[in-house]
């Protein structure tokens, strides 16, 4: 993959928001306050989402917003492979509300929203990012899925959300995502692949996990450039990176299989229809921000300050959050894969972008 030539950092930037995502992750955590609207219906996840929305905008403070979901009545991928998202728990009535309603609430309250019939909020996303790019745009994804790792380039970084809320979560760069999985940016499907996706039911090659998948990645492009070595007769080089054992259960048919499949399965959409970038500019209205939001009972103030173009609220922190450059959490909570045979370079002072 071919970086994106660099990006200003004084360019503008979108915010490309994973509704999905952020809705189930806010469904779990605030189920407890059973916070219904009057006619009695779920409002937990939904109020949970628009926090997470503002609270990414107060953090990066964005000149645009769009956010994408999953297309709910049909799937290609799954038309491509049936066992595709298999096995995952039945959802709870309240999060199926929920994720039903959600779409039309952000748009009565003046969000950008997209959704298309047979694609994903990932593929809104990518298509997010790569119009961003074309326009001399940043572009920062927030989610709290990996997969969306993918996209990290020089004008798109990744807000991934974990325990502790936005401002624990990991801004993530291709300066910063080796320290995170062992791949550079631009290798991180092929990486997935390799390993397999269990969460989407995607079985990767048998007996490869990620800390052989990195391996290979640091010695090899790509997965396209390990199958040509074996191919070619030099499996010797496979061997030297991973071992014997490891290089035969590549050349598997069924493991060969899988990653070709995987490869077609994670690949996104970058050519969606989205709506013009200045429909997405915030400031956002406010009176319709408001009013939309109220049709659930959600009422919400100067949390939403990035949104509306009002003064942050409160104390001077406010305003230090959104002057100052990304600042890396004290550590981060997902186990660090680095190759043995190649140290990482000393990390360098880290901006947005």
């Amino acid at each position: 993959m071919t970086f994106a030539p660099s990006v200003p950092p004084t360019a503008p930037l979108l915010l490309a928001v994973d509704g999905n995502s952020l809705l189930h992750r806010a469904h779990h955590a605030h189920a407890y306050s059973g916070h219904r609207d009057p006619d009695g219906r779920p409002v937990w996840g939904l109020r949970g989402l628009v926090t997470s929305i503002a609270g990414a905008a107060a953090r990066l403070t964005p000149d645009a917003v769009v956010v994408g979901f999953d297309c709910s009545v049909a799937s290609r991928r799954r038309d491509e492979y049936p066992e595709y998202k298999a096995g995952r728990r039945e959802k709870e009535p309240e999060l199926v509300d929920q994720l039903a309603s959600a779409p039309g609430l952000l748009r009565e309250a003046g969000f950008a929203v997209v959704q298309h019939e047979g694609w994903e909020a990932d593929d809104v996303l990518c298509s997010s990012a790569a119009l961003a790019r074309r326009s001399g745009w940043r572009c920062a994804v927030v989610t709290s899925d990996r997969d969306s790792f993918a996209l990290i380039d020089d004008s798109t970084a990744v807000l991934r959300l974990i325990t502790g809320g936005i401002d624990a979560s990991p801004l993530l760069t291709p300066a910063r995502l080796p320290a995170l999985c062992g791949v550079a940016a631009g290798q991180y499907r092929d990486f997935a692949a390799l390993r397999g996706d269990t969460s989407d039911n995607l079985p990767g090659a048998r007996g490869i996990g990620a800390k052989t998948a990195a391996k290979l990645l640091a010695a090899f492009a790509g997965v396209a450039e390990v199958y040509a070595a074996i191919d070619a007769g030099r499996a010797g080089e496979v061997e030297a990176v991973v071992g014997r054992a490891a290089t035969r259960r590549l050349a598997e048919p069924a493991a060969r299989a899988n990653v070709e499949r995987n490869l077609r399965l994670m690949a996104m959409r970058h050519d969606l229809p989205l709506p013009d970038l200045m429909s997405m500019r915030v400031p956002m209205d406010v009176p319709r921000l408001h009013a939309g939001l109220a049709t659930r009972d959600i009422r919400l103030g100067p949390s939403l300050w990035a949104l509306t173009g009002a003064a942050p609220p409160g104390s001077e922190s406010w305003a230090s959050i959104a002057e100052q450059d990304d600042v890396p959490p004290a550590r981060l909570v997902e186990p660090v894969v680095v190759p043995a045979q190649k140290a990482l370079e000393p990390e360098p002072e880290l901006t947005l972008f």
